[in-house]
């Protein structure tokens, strides 16, 4: 439903069909963060984050955000444009001060869940699951973080990869996408089994991933590859980098992780009220 249904006097800046650039410049920026993180601190070289590690997350995380507010001035409903605007700016805001990290973990988490409700209608019940899935991932992760509930960070990690997992329900799967799942699954286990120093290393340094099993991670990079798969065959730009920023982003239980998770969510309700 937009503003103009409900009679309010709301017209967005920027056109929609913008979205696409804006999200997909955010998702290149983390995966190049994801890249550097983990060729930095793989288990054969070098440990420990370095500067050039921490400007990129704080370079990534500023393209994120400012993409959040990109794509608010494309919103065609004020609330879900006042979300987006939440997202963005307290996501700037605690690169400059970490005394505003919890007010921003808030700001985020109430940016994402205000998209969501502003766009329940124009979302079908089984998509309607999984978000509700990715927003409890970004709530519990960042409680676990940002709010100092360590305890919870096994959850968050395991509630983000299913949220992951689930992701191909947004996207018309084909035969070959599933297929090419399936063999990421097969992959995942093969190589986790084979190597669990390394898969453990590369997961906690690239998606922030604590205490969760081998089958929930195969299951996530099935999810990511299947729905990226059918994304990148039609041409579906704004999809493919949404699932990019959930897969890529990580454990959102950092505000540097959970400001793309969060563009990614709100990108794919979005994706889905504009179908």
């Amino acid at each position: 439903m937009t503003a103009a249904t409900v009679g309010r006097r709301w017209r967005a800046p920027i056109p929609e069909h913008r979205r696409d650039v804006v999200v997909v410049v955010a998702a290149l920026a983390v995966l190049l963060r994801t890249l550097t993180a983990v060729l930095v601190n793989a288990p054969a070289g070098p440990s420990g984050i370095g500067a050039g590690t921490r400007a990129m997350v704080g370079l990534s995380t500023a393209v994120a955000a400012l993409a959040a507010v990109g794509l608010a001035l494309t919103a065609d409903d004020p609330v879900a444009g006042v979300g987006l605007l939440f997202v963005g700016v307290f996501g700037l805001l605690s690169l400059v001060s970490g005394a505003v990290a919890v007010p921003a973990a808030v700001a985020v988490g109430a940016g994402t869940a205000a998209v969501v409700v502003a766009r329940r209608r124009s979302l079908t019940p089984v998509p309607t699951v999984a978000v509700g899935v990715l927003l409890a991932a970004l709530a519990v992760g960042l409680a676990s973080g940002v709010g100092g509930a360590v305890s919870l960070r096994p959850t968050a990690s395991t509630l983000a990869l299913v949220g992951v997992a689930v992701t191909p329900v947004f996207a018309a799967t084909t035969g070959r996408a599933v297929l090419g799942g399936l063999l990421a699954f097969g992959a995942v286990v093969a190589v986790g089994l084979a190597q669990p120093f390394v898969t453990g290393a590369v997961t906690l340094v690239g998606g922030g991933v604590v205490g969760t099993a081998l089958p929930v991670v195969a299951l996530a990079a099935a999810g990511a590859v299947t729905a990226a798969s059918a994304a990148s065959r039609r041409r579906e730009w704004l999809l493919l980098a949404g699932v990019a920023l959930l897969a890529l982003a990580g454990v959102p239980a950092t505000l540097g992780r959970a400001v793309p998770f969060a563009l990614g969510v709100t990108a794919l309700v979005l994706r889905e009220g504009a179908r």
